[in-house]
């Protein structure tokens, strides 16, 4: 069993403008996600962070307390649509994980609670949100995958969905937008969430899915104006 966790402990400029915490704050909330997973048994952690301004040797010597942390550092461009990053963020870590163990991933800063723990599932354990009109989203923040191969599949098939969902009709809006486009005319910000594409892709049949009420993960949502805890 092993844990994954997506990290942009520095973000650019533009990107901090819009995140209520400073540098320092977010290093200590990285640092607090790792010692909770190290508590909840997870000997092995995986961090994938694509924080532009550092790299693999700072973020080392950053998270020097942690040896059982294998930290991946990666220079990508960053899309307006943070969703797009984590998938490619992701997807480079794949060939380094271990195969056929059960993976946690969390996304940096959050960290588990005294309720977290490793449900019964077979490819994927989820919490899913329900929205009007049948938009539901699932929490990407924290969920269980079955082995790094389930979650390549996975991470591949929502970036596939990031791409086709502009050029899909769902209702009279997606018409409009699709015919009053301008010719051949394509946009790099994607409008659909990481959130509501994982849903998308699990919702299809094509993997075991496990619906969790609780994931047991708790934290700092990054809000631009107000200190704001989320429990999931």
């Amino acid at each position: 069993m092993i844990a994954v966790v997506s990290s942009t402990m520095q973000p650019t400029m533009l990107q901090q403008a819009t995140s209520f915490y400073t540098y320092e704050e977010r290093v200590e909330q990285t640092k607090l996600t790792l010692l909770r997973l190290r508590q909840c048994g997870f000997t092995k952690i995986f961090l994938a962070d694509n924080s532009p301004l550092l790299n693999k040797v700072l973020i080392q010597n950053i998270l020097i307390d942690f040896p059982e942390v294998e930290v991946h550092h990666l220079l990508q461009y960053q899309f307006q649509n943070k969703g797009v990053n984590e998938l490619l963020l992701l997807l480079y870590l794949i060939e380094y994980l271990p195969a056929n163990e059960n993976i946690f991933k969390i996304s940096g800063r959050y960290y588990p609670t005294e309720e977290f723990k490793k449900p019964d599932f077979e490819d994927f354990a989820v919490k899913k949100y329900y929205h009007a009109r049948s938009n539901n989203s699932i929490s990407t923040r924290g969920y269980w995958v079955k082995d790094a191969d389930t979650l390549h599949r996975f991470l591949t098939d929502c970036l596939y969905e990031h791409f086709a969902y502009e050029k899909r009709i769902v209702g009279l809006r997606s018409l409009a937008r699709i015919l009053f486009r301008k010719k051949n005319k394509t946009t790099p910000h994607f409008s659909i969430s990481i959130e509501f594409a994982a849903e998308h892709v699990l919702r299809k049949g094509v993997y075991q899915v496990t619906l969790i009420d609780k994931i047991g993960i708790e934290g700092l949502i990054a809000g631009a104006d107000r200190l704001e805890k989320i429990s999931e």
